[in-house]
């Protein structure tokens, strides 16, 4: 039976205990679980071996959809227009959706993917 991610790829202790019997100096993490994990690039800086990737802050900075939009906003960053408040009455979404035009993609800050809506009728 094959043994579970966690088990393994994901254990970043075993990760930084085989950088230091190797003598490795860095760590690139590949694409996905820990190449996302703030927390890991953390423990690399901690150990003392380099987290080939983004600093933690940017991976926390873009791991939260509001907040990076936020700080993209703050950059001058062109963004999709759109309505990224904390506002969330039906009737007050629904008059954004109309200033914005037809068709609107709603999308959750948590994941959850996205709905397409279209002209009220």
């Amino acid at each position: 039976m094959p043994t579970a991610t966690r088990a393994t790829y994901l254990r970043s202790d075993a990760l930084l205990d085989a950088a230091r019997l190797t003598g490795a100096q860095a760590i690139h993490p590949g694409y996905g679980f820990l190449s996302e994990n703030a927390d890991f690039a953390d423990a690399c800086a901690a150990a003392g071996v380099t987290f080939i990737g983004p600093p933690a802050s940017a991976i926390r900075a873009m791991g939260d959809k509001s907040a990076a939009k936020a700080l993209m906003a703050k950059a001058g960053v062109p963004l999709t227009p759109g309505y990224h408040g904390d506002q969330q009455d039906p009737a007050f979404l629904r008059a954004q959706a109309d200033a914005i035009g037809y068709p609107v993609r709603i999308k959750a800050s948590a994941g959850g993917g996205g709905k397409l809506g279209r002209a009220p009728v």
